[in-house]
């Protein structure tokens, strides 16, 4: 028997009940369909490439499988191509660099011009800024040695000291440059970056390659800087280039394991250790960003995560690199291929979920503890750290949505379509998926206006949501609120303000991918297709709590959907059922780890492990 689009879509139990009134014989239980696979790629092997039109000695460029830049160039070729739309009103995605730089190399006998450089108490003013910006997240340079030289150069021979101390000297225009870019709005339409000027002097001043290791942790915190601000300017190939060396300076230190304290001293063994894993957090993102490989991988590192003279900043720390590890661990096993067996998907997502419910918790308990204290906030490390769990949701989620994508554009004028089968074991986790995106976009927009507008991470996390958000707007009417989408270029628009042309950028591309969205759904009202809905996301009402208020202590009950499949709660830790001390923490979270145990015991439970078991079909 045949069920209708409404009886497939409901909650088990008004479907069960639907079916008994429709036909009184039994039912089997639902099966996963094995034919069924989930497509991580808008493209299939082998690899795709697109020309390069840059005015370089590239021919082609890679568009790699888990970039979500190049997820966007494939999803609009994809678009385009399917819907028999013209390319040209496009915006092209390789034709420039959104800034300029160019700079000369200097010899290495000439001295370095001191000359327009800012006053002791305004280069301190911009040391703070970076200080309060980076200082948390990254460690770039060691603030106590930092501040020894500075004194030394403004009070004493300025060119003596840039001479003799030429890397410092480089360091330390790296550091006005990040500090005027956090405190300088740039004109608009402005082709170089703020803070270009110091950067431009730095880099002509840089050393050699062949002997800049020799410079050692000095060397590390510069490359660093350097990389760090030419990722912010969308520069990231560079970055990249510039971050890899420093991390193989750093394993010709050592610093990627156990270095011993007793000989070294316990302030450099502590530098070398900050400075390990803030080069680690930055190639975890630089490389998932370009969707390559890690430098480094984590069987070759033996350093300490948590030291034994562990504070609450490396509790934080700890934090950034366990979701770093688990983002890059969904990135190499969901998107190892263009497509995956659905029961195949389901296991590994059941396997990240659980993981990522473990590192929930410890983040309820750290927010729990902060909004116990009297100004009731959320520190910026912790909101970041809520960023990048929201990302790794999203991530995983992410080739469901794909997936949807990819059938609804098969099916336009032609077949006839069977959702059952996908999204009856899918649904909550394209709702969870959801839920993030939306979350991201409301941490986001708080009331502290804490929106980075140089560093570009806000910018990646609003870019990724977005993107999330308009395909299951397209794809599931309703599930997604227009205040969720007006959010992001509210974000935008306010980057964009402040002078960041890289958002300018990623808003026309938004802009024009909404376009080819708005035109699919059109497409799909014509074919006259099944309108989609997922029934664990409220219908025409706020898909999630809009208030930018964390602390509120509001909190809808998980619903019922979300518990094993036969109702049981006691297949649940009664430690993880939320309780009224945890509200305000699961809230600010917006991703609780009971909702995620119980999805992950939805997935695994012990009747539908049969059904996820291909030898049982």
């Amino acid at each position: 028997m045949k069920r209708s689009s409404e009886a497939a879509f409901t909650p088990d139990a008004e479907a069960e009940e639907a079916a008994v009134s429709e036909d009184s014989a039994p039912r089997s239980p639902r099966r996963i369909d094995h034919a069924r696979s989930i497509w991580t790629s808008p493209f299939t092997l082998p690899s795709k490439t697109i020309k390069n039109t840059h005015r370089n000695k590239r021919s082609w460029i890679w568009l790699a499988p888990s970039s979500m830049w190049s997820f966007t160039a494939r999803l609009t070729l994809m678009l385009t191509e399917k819907l028999n739309l013209e390319s040209h009103s496009a915006p092209n995605l390789i034709d420039r660099d959104i800034y300029l730089l160019h700079w000369r190399p200097a010899a290495p006998e000439v001295q370095p011009d001191i000359h327009g450089l800012p006053s002791l108490d305004h280069a301190l003013y911009l040391l703070n800024t970076v200080t309060f910006y980076m200082g948390q997240n990254y460690f770039l340079f060691e603030e106590k040695t930092f501040l020894g030289h500075l004194h030394e150069f403004y009070y004493g021979d300025a060119v003596q000291k840039a001479t003799e101390y030429k890397l410092w000297f480089v360091q330390f225009l790296l550091v006005l440059a990040f500090g005027s870019a956090f405190v300088v709005q740039p004109t608009r339409n402005a082709r170089e970056p703020p803070g270009a000027k110091y950067f431009i002097r730095a880099m002509s001043l840089m050393p050699e390659h062949s002997t800049l290791w020799k410079d050692s942790l000095l060397a590390i915190e510069v490359l660093g800087l350097a990389g760090l601000y030419l990722y912010s300017i969308d520069h990231r190939e560079s970055a990249h280039v510039y971050l890899g060396q420093a991390i193989r300076i750093a394993q010709l230190e050592g610093m990627h394991t156990q270095l011993p304290e007793d000989e070294l001293g316990t302030d450099t063994v502590t530098r070398c250790h900050n400075l390990w894993w803030t080069l680690y957090l930055m190639d975890r993102h630089f490389s998932s960003s370009l969707g390559l490989p890690m430098i480094t991988q984590d069987s070759d590192i033996t350093t300490l995560i948590d030291p034994p003279t562990a504070s609450s900043r490396n509790a934080t720390l700890s934090l950034r690199v366990r979701l770093s590890q688990m983002l890059s661990s969904i990135l190499s096993s969901i998107y190892k291929t263009e497509e995956t067996q659905l029961g195949i998907f389901l296991e590994q997502t059941s396997s990240i979920l659980h993981t990522m419910a473990g590192v929930a918790q410890e983040i309820e308990s750290a927010v729990s503890m902060q909004l116990q204290k009297p100004l009731h906030r959320v520190p910026r490390e912790t909101r970041l750290i809520m960023l990048i769990y929201h990302q790794c949701v999203i991530v995983a989620t992410r080739p469901l949505l794909l997936s949807v994508l990819k059938e609804r554009l098969g099916k336009l004028g032609h077949g006839e379509e069977d959702w059952q089968s996908l999204l009856v074991a899918t649904e909550t986790l394209i709702a969870t998926g959801i839920k993030s995106a939306a979350k991201t976009l409301q941490l986001l927009t708080d009331e502290d206006d804490l929106l980075e507008a140089f560093l570009p991470f806000d910018l990646e996390y609003t870019y990724g949501a977005a993107i999330h958000l308009m395909m299951a707007h397209t794809l599931f009417p309703g599930a997604v609120e227009d205040y969720s989408l007006n959010q992001v270029y509210v974000i935008l628009d306010g980057m964009i303000y402040k002078g960041n042309q890289v958002a300018a950028a990623r808003k026309a591309e938004l802009a024009h991918l909404e376009y080819l969205f708005q035109e699919l759904a059109m497409r799909i009202e014509r074919c006259g297709l099944q309108t989609l809905t997922l029934p664990s996301l409220p219908q025409d009402e706020h898909a999630v709590d809009n208030s930018s208020h964390p602390s509120d202590g509001h909190l809808l009950p998980v619903p019922e959907h979300t518990l094993p499949i036969d109702g049981d709660p006691e297949l649940l830790p009664s430690e993880l059922r939320p309780t009224t001390s945890n509200m305000e923490c699961l809230d600010s979270l917006g991703i609780s780890s009971y909702e995620f145990f119980s999805i992950v015991a939805q997935i695994g439970h012990h009747e539908s492990y049969s059904l996820l078991d291909p030898r049982e079909t």
